[in-house]
């Protein structure tokens, strides 16, 4: 799905009061609050749009702001699957920055890594890849024995991984997440996935995109992992190569949890990431959340050229 660009001509108070004007027609804007705490207003979706994602919880955050450019039922606990991932990667790129591991460091994968299902590359017991190596499989493929092999190195053992994963989420103010395990496979320590909510993931992403070489990573379509056996990293990102300035970030799917999309484009300067979770389909998840950008640049744009500090959510 292609982006639409959109131009606001003339001075910027009265052409911008036409756009805002246009543009809510399909979203209402509302109250103050911000991603984590309360700070901005709010954009939500029309009656006719929010009626064909029932079910679904987004977001749209711009990265720079904090502003929550739309949300919908984003407070709603849902599986994480694995958007948990991006935590799992957070804490391996902050142990680089801190010196306490590196990107080149050999990784023995153990038993308990090879072990995992689901999406991976099919690691073996006793393999030897660099940490660099296992983040971007992690990001491009999302392997889930990958991202068990990264978390064994850098805390020992998973479970204190875990233990690692919820003490970071809850310093960013992830008030209504838990992890159970460090791939978001179902059946961790309690009986599920952990949870987690579509504000709780946009603030995680926030953090995320901070760090320019995760990005390179998610940016990555396609990749040689291995020769021998050749396997090659394709990304699960649907939104890669089709929406103009997207360069990340995760998917996730469970049953339970259904299909899970957090994109991040750049445009202008500005970068907005966009939530969206428990959508029926992969192809649903993909247009909702593409179009969530295009209303998302929009409105941006022009709230900035015509509103001054305004703040939205």
């Amino acid at each position: 799905m292609k982006g639409r660009n959109y131009a606001i001509p003339g001075v910027a108070v009265v052409a911008a009061a036409v756009v805002v004007a246009a543009i809510a027609a399909a979203f209402t804007i509302i109250g103050p609050t911000n991603v984590s705490s309360g700070v901005g207003s709010v954009v939500r979706l029309g009656r006719a749009e929010a009626a064909s994602q029932v079910g679904v919880s987004s977001l749209v955050l711009e990265v720079g702001s904090g502003a929550v450019l739309h949300e919908a039922d984003a407070d709603r606990r849902i599986e994480p699957a694995s958007l948990t991932k991006l935590m799992t990667v957070l804490l391996a790129v902050e142990a680089v920055e801190r010196g306490r591991v590196s990107l080149a460091d050999v990784v023995v994968v153990s038993a308990h890594a090879a072990s995992m299902g689901g999406s991976q590359v099919w690691l073996g017991e006793g393999e030897r890849y660099t940490l660099g190596q296992l983040l971007e499989s992690v990001m491009v493929a999302s392997a889930n024995d990958s991202a068990v092999a990264v978390a064994e190195h850098i805390a020992g053992s998973e479970v204190r991984f875990v233990d690692a994963m919820n003490a970071r989420a809850a310093a960013l103010g992830m008030k209504s997440t838990h992890f159970e395990n460090a791939s978001g496979l179902p059946g961790g320590r309690g009986e599920g996935g952990g949870y987690t909510t579509a504000r709780d993931m946009a603030r995680l992403a926030q953090e995320v995109v901070k760090h320019e070489q995760v990005l390179k990573w998610s940016n990555t379509r396609s990749k040689v992992f291995r020769r021998s056996p050749l396997f090659i990293l394709e990304t699960t990102n649907p939104l890669l190569g089709t929406y103009p300035g997207c360069d990340g970030l995760k998917t996730g799917h469970t049953d339970a949890a259904g299909y899970h999309l957090i994109a991040t484009a750049l445009r202008g300067g500005v970068r907005l990431v966009c939530v969206v979770m428990h959508a029926e389909s992969d192809q649903a998840r993909a247009a909702q959340c593409a179009q969530l950008l295009d209303r998302g640049f929009e409105l941006s744009r022009a709230l900035s050229q015509g509103s001054g500090n305004a703040a939205v959510r």
